[in-house]
């Protein structure tokens, strides 16, 4: 009976497709964007999951401004149809100020897309019905983390088996015992061996037990704690720069002040000089935030960080700086996509030609 090959195609995707499809258990990652519209912080999202049938278990871990908040999740996985839907309760409300804000229990539906360059799941945790008015979806892409394999290193000889083996192929092959230098061919392979103790016989080299060497000498890296000021520099570096000219100014340093620019509305910022923290957890108000800021001889940055947007977005500062006899006045406006920023050039001093000898 002849088959078409376009039958023969349809009959082993039919087994190959399904086990692409079955599982979706292993590490995810994405960023969740809030359907709502304005700025609104993401949530940079890792989501750890174990399947068993099609029960699917484990957590959905996101960062939220500067907390690190973990979520147990539960739910299903259709293999039909390749949607995995969640259970993820709660979730931190898109308008919280900090961790202790406000919950919203989310459900999750996403669809697993399975290519040669990888697997993702699409899709969005959307609220319960109760809580669809002050909680809108959430829209993320989750990227699945393929580990790399662990680089194969050559098996170390032990007291029985000293032997220099080099194997010109990746099949394991045992070699032949002998007391001289030479060559043991076989009918795919070559084997060259130098016999150091005629007492002892060569090792058995095998691409099985290579990588199971290879993986008992690797040691997992440390744990390195993250501390504050670091987080927040990271977080700094995630969102774009609203940058000014450069100023130059004829000073050694920087005078200051920043204050609510308009209505007073629980602003609240995080101020950076040249990337590197100086205060977080400023609220700006009609009562000067004042800083003294040292210049360097190259460009100096100002960049202020939106913790919140206030109750009136964006979040809005007027900058009042002082740099030796000059004034400036300055309006900076971030957003959680966009810090404010400013820069600053100290002039070079030029010798007085009456001061020349």
């Amino acid at each position: 009976m002849k088959i078409s090959i376009f039958a023969l195609f349809v009959i082993v995707a039919s087994f190959i497709s399904p086990a692409l499809a079955q599982n979706v258990a292993g590490e995810w990652y994405g960023v969740g964007k809030v359907k709502k519209a304005g700025d609104h912080n993401s949530y940079l999202s890792e989501m750890i999951l174990k399947q068993k049938g099609n029960r699917v278990t484990g957590s959905f871990n996101y960062f939220y401004r500067s907390a690190e908040i973990k979520t147990k999740v539960t739910g299903k996985y259709d293999a039909r149809f390749k949607v995995l839907e969640l259970n993820a309760r709660p979730i931190l409300n898109y308008l919280a100020k900090n961790a202790n804000g406000a919950d919203c229990p989310m459900e999750g539906s996403f669809t697993l897309k399975v290519t040669k360059d990888g697997a993702t799941l699409m899709g969005q945790f959307n609220p319960i019905y109760e809580y669809r008015i002050t909680c809108p979806a959430i829209d993320v892409k989750f990227t699945k983390s393929v580990p790399k394999a662990a680089e194969k290193t050559p098996i170390e000889p032990d007291d029985e088996d000293t032997a220099d083996i080099s194997v010109e192929t990746k099949k394991p092959i045992a070699i032949a015992k002998t007391d001289t230098v030479g060559k043991t061919v076989t009918s795919d392979k070559t084997v060259t061996f130098t016999k150091i103790d005629s007492a002892k016989r060569p090792s058995i080299v095998a691409t099985s037990d290579t990588s199971k060497k290879a993986a008992s000498i690797i040691k997992a890296p440390a744990i390195k704690t993250i501390t504050p000021e670091q987080e927040m520099a990271m977080a700094l570096k995630i969102r774009a720069f609203d940058v000014s000219q450069i100023i130059d100014v004829d000073a050694d340093s920087l005078k200051v002040s920043l204050y609510d620019n308009g209505e007073v509305d629980n602003d609240t910022i995080s101020l950076f000089y040249n990337r590197q923290l100086v205060a977080t957890g400023q609220l700006l108000s009609d009562k000067a935030l004042t800083f003294t800021l040292a210049l360097n001889d190259t460009i100096n940055e100002i960049a202020m960080f939106a913790e919140n947007l206030g109750r009136i977005p964006p979040n809005t500062a007027l900058a009042i700086i002082y740099a030796g006899e000059q004034r400036f006045e300055l309006n900076l406006t971030s957003t959680f996509n966009k810090n404010a920023a400013i820069r600053f050039r100290k002039k070079a001093k030029v010798a007085d030609p009456k001061n020349v000898n």
